[in-house]
């Protein structure tokens, strides 16, 4: 062969190669199979979770805390679905905190819970009080018998315990079961209820019961119910009021006494400790004019031992109400000057102690009252604070009339909180079931000093409410979290509902 022939062929090899090398690269910078500046086909950051040399997905929630989520790796694959090693420390499966975050990723932020607590027998109760412990929440109502309830922080039911009423236990006469509060004593948690005769006679007697950790009456060495008398008053006795002493070593009861039959209309009081000592004798703290009936509104022992004590005042043929506010020194003598404000009928008032952290013992009690103002009508919610220091009624809401109001409230670390029910009943539409008590409907409402009102109904429907739905019980069940407790009532029956809510 010659020299030109071996040229020619070198020449065509050089060729050959070049033309490979070049297909091999395609495009200049390109890269196959997962480099890095590769598309979604080529392995990205999109590329399914455990591909080999790849970034790891974005997660499946997006929302609140899970924002920019990408699946964390676990034993050398990225997660096929993210759990909380992806998500971080804030995330939770089931939103349980207050911390102003979406904790769940659902797209809200500290969500209301509402739930049934239990099934009522009778929609007629009475007794009604709420009180915090270390071991739950305990509920305490009555009706002819005192069930005392314990729940737990998430307001579920987790035991129940009875007070059976004297006239059950012992040979005494007949009676009716009328009041009951559950207090706080140095002692531990205690149930003062009162009980009077058949149709309001007299006598009207008050009792304590000591109760244990889980709520239950406690016994003596024969198995006997514990139970101290407080009260053993010989003529008639309504809207009776009880508290404890900041000390929780006195019981101050307050009852309205007398009759159109029999005037004239007064509030006695009287102070025992604990084992129904009597420290004060029963006295009278009110006299009301001619014309006007008064009934206990609510009694608190300061924190300087004096007692402070509110009247509602009704005028004939729902004129108008007058409450009336008082202190009186540890012997219920009367301390300063009497404060009273003039209000249309169905005032409700309602005393709070906001603490040491709202100043001194004269600083921090607040009065709650209802009012109706207009044109046009509506129900306000309005609160009196600096009571002795000539403070003035302040709204806080309203609602239209002929919607009526029934609410509750909080003192939370010298924070005020107040939830309502409001309430609306069609007369013309037909009663359910023919029972006139029920068809009220209405909506749940909450507000937080210094915060708007906010509507913590559980669905866009209306609540089925009793005309005996006339309350709303309040505690603080965690930091930044509230729960309420309310009645609701249809054909099949009444029930004992609850909402947790977090607060601002």
């Amino acid at each position: 062969m010659t020299a030109r022939y071996w040229r020619a062929v070198l020449v065509l090899l050089l060729v050959v190669t070049g033309c490979d090398s070049s297909d091999s690269k395609g495009d200049a910078g390109a890269v196959e199979d997962g480099g890095p500046d590769a598309g979604p086909d080529g392995g990205s950051e999109d590329a399914g979770p455990g591909d080999a040399g790849t970034g790891p997905l974005a997660c499946e929630k997006q929302h609140g805390v899970c924002a920019g989520a990408k699946r964390a790796m676990v034993d050398g694959a990225y997660e096929p679905e993210c759990t909380a090693r992806s998500y971080g420390a804030d995330y939770e499966s089931a939103e349980t905190r207050c911390d102003g975050l979406d904790n769940d990723c659902d797209g809200v932020t500290d969500p209301s819970f509402t739930s049934r607590v239990t099934n009522l027998d009778t929609a007629y109760v009475n007794g009604l009080s709420i009180l915090r412990t270390d071991q739950g929440i305990f509920v305490s109502m009555s009706n002819n018998g005192v069930r005392v309830l314990r729940l737990n922080t998430d307001l579920v039911l987790e035991g129940t315990a009875t007070v059976s009423m004297p006239w059950t236990r012992k040979d005494v006469p007949v009676g009716v079961g009328y009041a009951a509060k559950l207090l706080r004593t140095q002692d531990g948690l205690a149930l003062v209820y009162v009980t009077h005769g058949p149709s309001l006679r007299p006598p009207f007697r008050a009792y304590l019961v000591p109760l244990d950790a889980q709520g239950s009456p406690k016994t003596g060495p024969e198995g006997e119910l514990l139970e101290f008398p407080l009260v053993d008053w010989q003529g008639d006795g309504r809207s009776p009021r009880m508290a404890t002493s900041p000390q929780g070593d006195r019981v101050v009861v307050v009852w309205r006494t007398g009759t159109e039959q029999s005037p004239p209309f007064q509030v006695m009081g009287t102070v025992t400790d604990l084992q129904g000592q009597v420290l004060v004798a029963p006295k009278v703290l009110f006299t009301s004019p001619e014309g006007k009936q008064p009934w206990l509104s609510d009694v608190l022992v300061l924190r300087n031992e004096e007692v402070l004590v509110a009247v509602n005042e009704e005028a004939h043929a729902m004129g108008g109400d007058t409450v009336r506010l008082r202190r009186f020194d540890t012997h219920l003598d009367p301390v300063g000057d009497e404060r009273s404000f003039e209000l249309a009928y169905g005032s409700a008032p309602r005393l709070v102690e906001l603490g040491a952290a709202r100043g001194g013992p004269l600083e921090s009690p607040v009065l709650l009252m209802r009012s109706r103002v207009g044109p046009p009508w509506v129900t306000q919610v309005q609160v009196v604070q600096n009571l002795f220091g000539g403070g003035m009624p302040q709204t806080w809401s309203e609602v239209p009339t002929p919607q009526i109001v029934w609410y509750g409230a909080l003192a939370d670390e010298g924070v005020l909180r107040l939830a309502w029910l409001s309430k609306y009943k069609d007369y013309e539409a037909p009663a359910p079931g023919g029972d006139s008590f029920l068809g009220w409907e209405g909506r749940l409402w909450t507000q937080d000093e210094g915060h708007a009102s906010v509507d913590r109904s559980p669905t866009p429907d209306f609540l089925p409410l009793h005309t005996y739905a006339q309350w709303l019980l309040m505690e603080k069940l965690a930091p930044r979290r509230v729960g309420a407790l309310y009645m609701t009532s249809t054909v099949e029956g009444s029930s004992l509902d609850a909402v947790r809510y977090c607060t601002p």
